[in-house]
């Protein structure tokens, strides 16, 4: 437990330093990149929950659950990101990175934190 609590909150510090150094690239989008940020964090605490709940029980098939969790980050893509990019038509390099940069850093510490409780 205190495994899980020390590897989350380096989570949430590393995240934090990212969206930091992210800031300093595109500092007129300071709003929207909070909001990608918190949606990101939010999604992947949710997985790991459901994933931990899933290692515990021994009784869900864990590779159904993190299928669910994917889907769950494509719909909040589609639903709440996507249309906001696509607002002018186009989508750039910057509203691109808006998202997949904290996406990519919890995918990555998804990935990490559960390999920790496998160990």
């Amino acid at each position: 437990m205190k495994k899980n609590i020390l590897l989350t909150c380096i989570l949430f510090i590393s995240m934090y330093l990212v969206y930091f150094v992210h800031l300093q690239f595109i500092p007129t989008q300071k709003e929207f990149l909070v909001r990608s940020y918190f949606m990101n964090i939010l999604i992947a605490m949710i997985s790991l929950i459901l994933l931990g709940i899933g290692i515990q029980k021994r009784k869900y098939n864990l590779t159904s659950l993190y299928l669910l969790t994917v889907v769950l980050k494509v719909f909040v893509y589609f639903i709440y990101f996507d249309p906001k990019f696509r607002l002018d038509g186009i989508v750039t390099k910057e509203e691109f990175f808006m998202f997949f940069i904290p996406y990519l850093l919890c995918l990555s510490a998804e990935i990490f934190l559960l390999s920790r409780r496998f160990s």
